[in-house]
């Protein structure tokens, strides 16, 4: 009778331990979903906002920021691409549907649109345009933030 409460006990610790490492697990993926204000601080956000993922403007800007890597990753971008039918992505990681439509609220995007925004590492809104954006135009803006100002001397361009 002592074996059989022992491997009672036993099978009990064990669903006890394999619960505790599943909610673990679900717990870390649940907080490692990609959100806009993960980035405060840190990173500078590029969000791009198309109506699919192969929308040819979405498909040009990715290209675009591809050929330019070094510069991109240079100046702490990241990428969101906000699509209304696909999957939406931040830095690679997914977004929920909630905060792709959250983030098309807040950033007043209309329906069916390309949209390109430069989020500061303050969060705010530092450049718009409404087409395929002109990386340097934008690598500019950012170089004209103080914030970068004192990112470049204190690493000088690697580029």
């Amino acid at each position: 009778m002592v074996g059989n409460h022992g491997a009672r006990r036993l099978t009990r610790s064990a669903f006890v331990l394999i619960v505790l490492v599943t909610g673990s697990v679900l717990g870390s993926a649940s907080a490692m979903a990609a959100e806009l204000s993960d980035y405060r601080g840190e990173r500078r956000p590029l969000l791009l906002f198309a109506p699919t993922e192969s929308d040819p403007r979405l498909v040009e800007a990715l290209r675009r920021i591809d050929t330019s890597r070094c510069d991109f990753v240079n100046r702490e971008m990241v990428i969101g691409v906000v699509v209304t039918e696909g999957k939406s992505t931040l830095d690679g990681q997914l977004i929920n549907a909630d905060e792709s439509r959250r983030l098309v609220k807040q950033f007043a995007i209309r329906e069916n649109t390309f949209s390109a925004l430069l989020i500061g590492k303050d969060g705010g809104e530092k450049l718009r345009v409404n087409d395929v954006p002109d990386l340097h135009a934008i690598y500019a803006v950012i170089d004209a933030m103080p914030m970068r100002k004192r990112e470049m001397r204190a690493n000088p361009d690697e580029c």
